[in-house]
């Protein structure tokens, strides 16, 4: 009778080395889109490539240890996140080679098998992506049951002030270099058409004006002393110093939270020495003063939500500080601290907590109205192309449908869309870029004839639903399609100088020659793509993806705080996904917030910190 109950194993070991082969399979033919032999593990060739059987190996190994879990949680929310992967990998792959997703019924069915076949592969990574914190977090508590440190740590633990300063003091030093490179500073993307409405003292609400504001007052300065470079870089070194003072801020924090040395210099090594943060730094852009906010708002948001931190006046008030330059240096940051806020709201609990939090949301949203309308009144700056902005999502749909299904469209609707995009634009239609649609759209027919646009839109949708769902899955695909890119997927990180055609020219030197071989190499001449890991690095998807499987995992072990301190991130990542391009500065901000993403994965409860850390004295490390 007992053999009865003994079950073979034969049945799993076949199902798993099925679903491995069929998911190295899909993946082939993912691969195969591109048209090329030798990309990646293969391409068309995949099955005379080693890799396929390597990938078939661990594929199989990894699906054994997941069906071999108890814990269907587990599973579920690996499934989830490994589901997401597969779709992300098969859509963007047609979406990115082929540039047709949904070209048939058979396709479309086809897709799916591919996707539950590439689910077999990135489900049970999920899976062990997901046991990883909580390995570290052991590691976390045993580090936090440490004895008190020595003088030094002692001293550092009643100055606190002096850790920042040091931490501060050591990122600047290690960012002098390129900013010596490349003084005054790189001049960059959006910032000659910001001080062309300084010189011609016509200002537009395009750009952030505080942005605007600081980068001519810097160069008006300049142009006083009889030398407008000299002067620039009073707006460089500001940048700099405001950015490397929200990661010194991190820094402090980590250190306070009793966060183990090697993690907090880790954290300074990859803000001192990873190319991305030095090149942002001297670059002038509205991203990178945006990015620095954004870290301290974040900060103050995990310090309330998920360290449970009772905060007195001074942090309420720097959440307000902060909250209202973030909106400042960004119109669509405003818009997540809303929504986020709301659902802060919802989750405080005592109805004390609920009144204090509404009272600092109220305030930073009432504030940055306030001082954004008393910029505009102090520049006299008029509203240019909000429409054109809001509506680049529309416009990208329509264009395409324009450019790619132009016999099948009613003469009528086509002309109707004419109105509205240059005709002479729609033949120059980029599935990842909708600055060559809208730049050149209607912008006064856009704001008088609102109604009669969306009339249009949801009329051709209707017709061409497949072109509406390709049109945003392309323009959004730099964001989160996690394997090869092309160049016009994710704007690229650049060393240039740009003219503003005006008598007082900003003019580079070099004063560190050392230093501009070594970053023109990376960023002017764009080598860091080739560059294996690095160049993965400077990629929009890893980022989010992991704010994503961030969440997921915060599900899977009921982290309700840090959930909700996630919908921060999440909500402006939304905001981006609505813009005209997935540009890696739009997201910087979230970048420069991995290592508190990575933090809130793998410390302990609150509970548990708060048993192993004493407030009063530093761990010993």
């Amino acid at each position: 009778m007992q053999l009865y109950k003994i079950k073979s194993p034969w049945p799993r070991r076949l199902l798993t080395a099925v679903l491995a082969y069929l998911s190295t399979l899909s993946l082939a033919r993912i691969i195969s889109l591109n048209g090329e032999g030798t990309v990646y593990f293969g391409g068309n060739y995949f099955g005379y490539n080693l890799t396929a059987i390597l990938l078939f190996a661990v594929t199989a190994w990894l699906l054994n240890r997941f069906f071999s879990r108890k814990d269907r949680r587990l599973k579920v929310v690996s499934s989830i996140g490994g589901i997401l992967l597969g779709m992300a990998i098969v859509y963007g792959g047609y979406a990115h080679y082929a540039n047709d997703i949904f070209r048939s019924v058979s396709e479309t069915v086809f897709q799916f098998f591919l996707i539950m076949g590439i689910s077999a592969c990135t489900t049970p990574v999920c899976g062990e992506l997901f046991q990883l914190p909580g390995r570290i977090q052991s590691w976390y508590a045993a580090r936090w049951e440490k004895q008190p440190a020595g003088r030094f740590y002692l001293f550092m633990a009643s100055h606190r002030y002096c850790y920042f300063l040091l931490m501060w003091g050591i990122l600047m030093l290690s960012y002098i270099p390129v900013f010596l490179s490349q003084w005054p500073g790189n001049f960059v993307f959006d910032a000659k058409y910001q001080l062309r409405e300084v010189c011609n003292n016509i200002y537009k609400t395009h750009h952030p004006l505080l942005h605007t504001l600081l980068m001519g007052k810097a160069y008006q300065l300049g142009l006083k002393a009889g030398n407008v470079s000299a002067g620039y870089q009073l707006y460089t070194l500001l940048q700099m110093l405001i950015l490397t003072s929200a990661f010194a801020y991190l820094l402090l924090y980590f250190y306070k939270k009793g966060v183990p040395r090697c993690i907090r210099v880790g954290t300074l090594l990859w803000f001192a020495l990873f190319p991305m943060h030095p090149a942002f730094a001297i670059s002038a852009t509205k991203d990178v003063l945006c990015a620095a906010f954004f870290l301290y708002y974040a900060i103050f948001l995990f310090r309330l939500l998920v360290d449970g931190e009772k905060f007195t006046w001074p942090g309420y008030a720097g959440m307000v500080l902060t909250g209202v330059l973030l909106g400042l240096m960004r119109n669509n940051a405003v818009y997540a601290i809303a929504a986020s806020g709301i659902i802060v709201l919802l989750y405080l609990k005592p109805l004390k907590s609920k009144v204090t939090f509404l009272i600092t949301l109220a305030a930073v949203l009432l504030l940055h109205s306030l001082c954004n309308r008393g910029l505009i009144l102090y520049t006299h700056a008029y509203n240019s192309d909000s429409q054109r902005e809001m509506m680049c999502v529309p416009l990208q749909c329509l264009a395409r449908v324009a450019s790619y299904r132009r016999a099948e469209l009613d003469p009528a609707l086509y002309e109707e869309i004419c109105m509205y995009i240059q005709e002479g634009d729609i033949p120059g239609y980029n599935p990842y870029l909708a600055d060559s649609v809208k730049n050149n759209a209607n912008e006064h027919l856009l704001r008088s004839n609102k109604l009669n646009f969306f009339k249009l839109w949801l009329k051709v949708g209707l017709q061409f639903p497949d072109e509406y769902l390709e049109s945003f899955i392309t323009n959004t695909l730099g964001y989160w399609y996690p394997l090869n890119q092309g160049v016009y997927v994710s704007a690229d990180i650049a060393f240039y100088h740009t003219l503003i055609d005006t008598e007082h020219e900003i003019v580079k030197h070099d004063y560190f020659p050392l230093a501009t071989k070594y970053y023109n190499y990376l960023f002017y001449h764009i080598n860091y793509r080739n560059i294996p890991i690095l160049g993965y690095l400077f990629r929009n998807a890893p980022y989010v993806w992991l704010v994503v499987l961030t969440l997921l995992w915060s599900i899977l072990q009921k982290r309700r705080p840090l959930l909700i301190w996630g919908m921060l991130p999440l909500l402006y990542l939304g905001t981006c996904f609505l813009g005209p391009m997935a540009a890696l500065r739009y997201i910087y901000c979230l970048i420069v917030c991995t290592p508190l993403l990575l933090h809130g994965l793998t410390h302990p409860d609150k509970s548990v910190s708060e048993k192993c850390s004493p407030p009063d004295v530093m761990p010993n490390e």
